[in-house]
């Protein structure tokens, strides 16, 4: 067995050692793609729903009594046994944790049987992921367990009766080798298949004929398919079922269309994924949990990521959009933006999709809208406002929705338009994409500017959070403070990403800009008694945790801060009790926001407790009180917890996480933020935190209990799954002194400088060579003193991948230097890029390291004096180096 299949058996045994059946009672947790529609499956209750076509377009709220998901009855497992069966068998127990669904089926004559089921997510960046995120596919993975001391012959049966839900035939008809029935159909139509890794597994599809008696169905017009194979003693067999289906939708298509033209094709593919699939969901699952941070914490972080799979709207063309919830508007970007951290930190592409497609509308004075379907209450069909589907890519003069047509003057659409694309730079550093996006980019912070008086704040613009005495815009007030403090954050996001583009003056301006925006801001509201009380226009009194909004995205994204240090203070102090009261939904407050806003505020104020607070409020409104509800939640004032809305907001959540890890990457700039706020509960530790990367996951280890002896009051441990490139890091500093000590094992003479001031106090740490981080990881120990720092305690000596020598001649020693144990080869190439051959190809530990060259490649071609290049490649990557070979 090679040590990739021990970590992912080791992977998936710790996840089932973990789990503590935490959420049962939500019906099930929404299988399918981003934009393709989904099933449920409710072991309680013996049976699969769904909504299909995706939710959005297919009145998930209305008026008309169709906002219930489709129940089919007689859908679920049935398991066989030394001839022992148990047909249509209810789970003991369940468990969901989004994108995850867990259940449990207890043990049949020594054979325990455990279901993941799960959608088709492979986190991290590139075009497989994201055909994978988008394929109408849903897994169900049964592993069988033989704890006895004697092989025994075991069976599963998937039974699936659709009804018509995925579109095709009501019964299946079983497919060529009996692995797989289809519910054929056209356009419409389902598949379902199956496979199994144990030994010389048997396979056989159709009704339920002699199961019971065999393990073996009848090949005939049915809903089954099942796998029979011998389990040994001890052993593990898994059992793997794939349901796809393939729908049209009008002219508009779903993006799978570009990958398949059938249900089976789906399948097929799905099932050459199913393996990868299933290690990287129930890996990340596994890893999320297996931090410090409290349960029910972790459970909201993925359970909150519902509206990946309800809410997504993804056109065949590439339009991509989410539906808002409660009402039948796409696009909502306001709220939108709020949500897409979980997105743009694992599948960047739907977010540079969504871009897209908002550049392509902006109206030509730089607006941006405010959805895609100009929303109305609730969706329509028919061939008239027909608001179910998207606008088209360059409709830039169609109305938004009905409540407010003409959003012009709203100033917070421009600026989530503009986080949107500084998101992306930070995820991805992808410049190309950046760089075509630009012009767009600059109009909608041109038109913000518009907005503005002389003091660069936009006093007269409205915003979500503006009331409005009837639809159509009319008699609406303002909220000048959610503008003005927004408007500030987007003005050095800009900046940063003209800075990334080379586009200098436009950076400069930007943060001048913001700098006299900041300035302004305080002037006008910093003496205010109603500031973060009640909005200075008459009669929007409501949602003052809107008057920070802005500070919070700017730490979220690890800007500088927006307000000084009395302003901010002052400001959440005064909301704190409020929101801390337990009666912020009955104030009419919009919850997600609240969390966002005024949580995050209070984590970058260093007070996690209070966060935290809020975030197990409305925990408990929701999963404890109706966990049924928890895919549906509601953003809205007034609604109650059942009112079954959906809100495209939830995954905001993820902010809060990244605040309190104190993480941010940016793959644009290698730049790494590590500043974490830890609630009382986790003393002074974050253990095992995973940190979302597009590039490649990561994991935290942090402790801050200062060790007086050496002064150490920072001991860090960072790790990706794949090497990541770092040249600056941020930490904060909490060592009490204006020139703290920053000890990193291998980076040589870094550049440290002290900045901010309280609560943001930081440490720039800015290295001499980049570094690239990966497995081994990368150890950090902050202290007040340098003995500590150069006698660290237990640090594993992290050095750069890298040449040291600038020269190569035989018999001479070549220095170098690798960042990982393993094996270490270098290469020789021509500088018009052939390869002359290779020069050494060893194991060796990590480390600084030298070897004396004989003169000839390992192929034993002689090489002269020349000018050549060196490439140095160990298991984290690889380095290159022109140097001068003499003879």
């Amino acid at each position: 067995m090679n040590c990739k299949v021990i970590q992912t058996f080791c992977v998936i045994a710790a996840f089932f050692c973990q789990s503590i059946w935490a959420l049962s009672g939500t019906g099930g947790t929404p299988l399918g793609g981003m934009g393709t529609g989904y099933v449920k499956f409710d072991g309680q209750k013996f049976r699969v729903s769904g909504k299909l076509p995706p939710a959005a377009a297919d009145h998930a709220k209305s008026t008309s009594g169709n906002s219930e998901e489709k129940q089919i009855a007689s859908s679920g497992f049935s398991f066989f046994v030394n001839g022992t069966a148990k047909t249509q068998l209810k789970a003991a127990s369940e468990d969901a944790k989004c994108p995850l669904q867990i259940a449990d089926f207890g043990t049949i004559e020594g054979i325990k049987f455990t279901l993941n089921a799960f959608g088709p997510y492979l986190p991290g960046e590139g075009k497989e992921n994201y055909q994978l995120a988008t394929s109408p596919l849903a897994f169900f993975d049964i592993t069988a367990e033989n704890s006895g001391s004697e092989a025994k012959e075991a069976a599963v049966a998937m039974e699936f009766t659709n009804g018509g839900l995925l579109g095709g035939a009501n019964s299946g008809k079983v497919e060529s080798g009996n692995k797989a029935i289809s519910f054929a159909g056209s356009p419409d139509n389902a598949y379902l298949a199956v496979d199994c890794d144990g030994s010389s597994p048997t396979f056989t599809a159709g009704a339920i004929g002699s199961f019971s008696s065999d393990g073996k169905l009848a090949n005939a017009d049915g809903n089954l398919v099942a796998a029979k194979c011998n389990i040994p003693a001890g052993g593990k067999v898994h059992f793997k079922f794939v349901l796809a289906w393939y729908r049209e939708y009008g002219s508009e298509g779903y993006y799978y269309h570009n990958f398949y033209t059938n249900s089976k094709e789906a399948a097929t593919f799905g099932l050459s994924k199913f393996d990868a699939v299933r290690d990287g969901i129930t890996s990340f699952v596994s890893r999320l949990m297996a931090s410090n941070f409290p349960d029910w914490y972790k459970d909201r972080l993925l359970n909150n990521t519902y509206p990946l799979i309800h809410n997504s709207v993804c056109a065949k063309d590439g339009r991509t959009a989410f539906w808002e919830g409660n009402y039948g508007i796409i696009g909502t970007i306001d709220q939108g933006q709020h949500a897409a951290v979980f997105y743009t930190f694992n599948w960047p592409s739907v977010q540079w999709h969504e871009l897209q497609y908002w550049a392509r509308q902006q109206k030509s004075n730089g607006q941006i809208h405010h959805d895609f379907n100009e929303g109305k209450m609730n969706f329509s069909a028919g061939n008239t406002n027909n608001n179910r589907n998207l606008k088209a890519w360059d409709d830039k003069t169609h109305a938004d929705y009905w409540w407010f047509p003409n959003t012009d003057s709203w100033a917070d659409l421009n600026c989530m338009f503009i986080f949107k694309g500084y998101e992306l730079m930070l995820a991805t550093g992808d410049k190309d994409s950046l760089e075509k996006n630009y012009p767009a980019l600059k109009k909608a912070a041109e038109r913000i500017l518009s907005q503005c008086g002389s003091d660069k704040i936009p006093l007269q613009s409205h915003s979500t959070y503006d009331r409005c005495q009837g639809e159509g815009g009319r008699n609406c007030s303002l909220t000048p403070e959610y503008n003005g403090g927004l408007t500030i954050t987007t003005f050095y996001a800009f900046a940063e990403i003209a800075k990334f583009l080379g586009k200098t003056s436009d950076a400069t301006t930007f943060t001048e800009h913001a700098e006299a925006a900041k300035k302004a801001f305080k002037q006008k509201y910093g003496n205010s008694g109603d500031f973060a009380v009640r909005a200075s226009t008459s009669g929007s009194g409501r949602f003052p945790e809107s008057h920070v909004a802005g500070y919070s995205w700017a730490n979220y994204f690890c800007l500088d801060p927006i307000m000084d240090a009395d302003f901010i203070t002052t400001a959440v102090g005064r909301l704190r009790n409020t929101q801390k009261s337990g009666n912020v939904r009955a104030v009419g407050e919009w919850i997600f926001y609240n969390v966002d806003h005024y949580g995050g505020s209070e984590i970058a104020l260093n007070r996690p407790d209070d966060a935290l607070h809020i975030h197990k409020l409305d925990y408990d409104y929701y999963y404890k009180q109706v966990p049924n509800m928890v895919f549906w939640q509601s953003l809205q004032e007034g609604d109650g917890n059942t009112h079954k809305d959906s809100y495209m907001t939830a995954p905001l959540v993820w902010h809060s996480y990244f605040q309190f890890c104190g993480y941010m990457i940016d793959n644009a700039n290698k730049r790494l933020w590590i500043r974490p706020r830890i609630p009382t509960e986790m003393k002074g530790k974050i253990t095992k935190a995973l940190l979302l990367n597009p590039k490649a996951l990561g994991t935290l280890d942090y402790d801050e209990n200062e060790d007086e002896a050496t002064g150490v009051t920072q001991d860090i441990t960072v790790k990706f799954d794949k090497p990541v490139t770092i040249k600056e890091l941020i930490l904060k500093n909490n060592t009490g002194i204006d020139a703290p000590y920053v000890g990193i094992k291998g980076a040589a003479s870094p550049t440290i400088k002290v900045e901010g001031s309280d609560p943001e106090k930081n440490i720039r740490v800015t290295l001499a060579t980049p570094i690239e981080i990966g497995p081994s990881g990368i150890k950090i120990q902050v202290s007040k003193k340098p003995v500590s720092v150069a006698n660290a305690k237990e640090l594993n000596a992290v050095v750069p991948l890298s040449f040291i020598s600038t020269r190569l001649s035989a018999g001479v020693p070549m220095y170098y230097s690798v960042d990982v144990a393993g094996p270490v080869k270098i290469e020789l190439f021509g500088i018009n890029g052939a390869k002359i051959g290779t020069i050494m190809d060893q194991q060796v530990s990590a480390g600084n390291h030298s070897f004396n060259w004989s003169g000839k490649t390992i192929e034993g071609r002689n090489v002269g004096s020349l000018f050549a290049v060196l490439r140095l490649t160990s298991a984290n990557g690889s380095v290159t180096k022109m140097v001068s070979i003499l003879r």
